[in-house]
């Protein structure tokens, strides 16, 4: 396999081994950190191993293509019950059609020796559809593979981890990231100039999008609010204006509190961008209760996802506001 553009794989690809491969595997990382690069390789070695009668191109160029007859891949916002095992009173997919998951799991490998089921972000799996999934689980077909991919760690039932290998890829340092930018040419960009939780390629799209100052943006904005240079409305509409979800705000948000959380718990000094926050003192137990009520909110978004983006941020800054005060 080949992931040469993401160093942080190599050793996770050069530990799995075809040979000992379990049947269901669940690779769990942070959006950007090369997730897809690592199933696509996987899948490959998986549809090429043990191939000696066709050349081993052609069957890239059908996985390329997504028209490999051993692969099938569901890259859905939402994995329903009707993905995985479809009935006949289910609507025709414009994608899929009739077919479903576990029909093709119980089909004989056609041109490969082995067969692939790909899922892309299950984190959106419905429960329905994991309790479908369940029995392939238990009972996998000869000569298939299961692989899917997650961003939220425990976002699945305890009873699909039970059954499957789970492999963490975690967001490398920023020393490993910073020599990555610099192989990519982008020498000028720092893993600094970026939150702590971004991920290489989250950085990269976020300078080819224009957006590499919004962090950086952001902090100054959040500190004009602070000092009284804005008034509330300005600042809620600036940020609500701002090209990110509602969670990559809260995310921005939780980031700029951990620093300032952080730098007075180890009795250090705050420099470049959030020097001006030494100039407040606030309560410690008041900002970790402030972070815990955000996280707290994110769980409840990812369930409810029908939460005012206004109303939320008149709340929560007016508590981040009455939590700081000028030394």
């Amino acid at each position: 396999m080949s992931s040469a553009i993401y160093p942080w794989l190599d050793q996770k690809i050069l530990n799995t081994s075809i040979t000992s491969l379990p049947h269901a595997m669940i690779i769990n990382g942070p959006e950007g950190i090369g997730k897809r690069s690592f199933v696509g390789d996987l899948t490959k070695n998986i549809l090429l191993h043990g191939l000696n009668d066709q050349s081993p191109s052609e069957h890239i160029k059908l996985i390329n293509s997504k028209n490999h007859p051993d692969l099938y891949e569901l890259d859905k916002d939402t994995i329903k019950v009707g993905d995985i095992s479809r009935r006949k009173d289910d609507k025709w997919d414009s994608e899929k059609g009739k077919r479903d998951a576990i029909s093709f799991l119980n089909l004989t490998p056609s041109i490969s020796k082995n067969k692939v089921l790909l899922m892309h972000n299950v984190d959106n799996m419905t429960l329905a559809s994991q309790d479908a999934l369940l029995k392939s689980l238990e009972e996998p077909a000869a000569f298939s593979y299961i692989l899917m991919t997650t961003s939220r760690p425990h976002s699945l039932k305890s009873t699909i981890y039970s059954r499957c290998q789970t492999v963490n890829i975690k967001n490398p340092s920023r020393e490993d990231i910073n020599s990555w930018l610099e192989g990519q040419g982008l020498s000028d960009y720092s893993s600094l100039d970026f939150p702590s939780y971004y991920t290489p390629i989250q950085i990269l799209d976020s300078i080819n999008s224009d957006n590499a100052k919004i962090f950086k943006e952001f902090i100054e904005l959040f500190s004009n609010y602070l000092r009284n240079k804005i008034p509330q409305n300005e600042f809620i509409k600036d940020f609500s204006d701002y090209d990110l979800d509602l969670i990559e705000k809260l995310n921005f948000t939780v980031e700029v509190l951990k620093i300032l959380l952080s730098t007075k718990l180890c009795n250090r000094k705050l420099n470049g961008v959030y020097a001006v926050f030494d100039n407040f003192v606030f309560s410690n137990l008041k900002i970790s209760n402030i972070i815990n009520d955000i996280n707290d909110l994110k769980f409840n978004f990812y369930k409810v996802k029908s939460i005012n983006e206004s109303h939320i941020f008149n709340y929560l800054f007016s508590d981040i506001k009455t939590s700081f005060r000028p030394q």
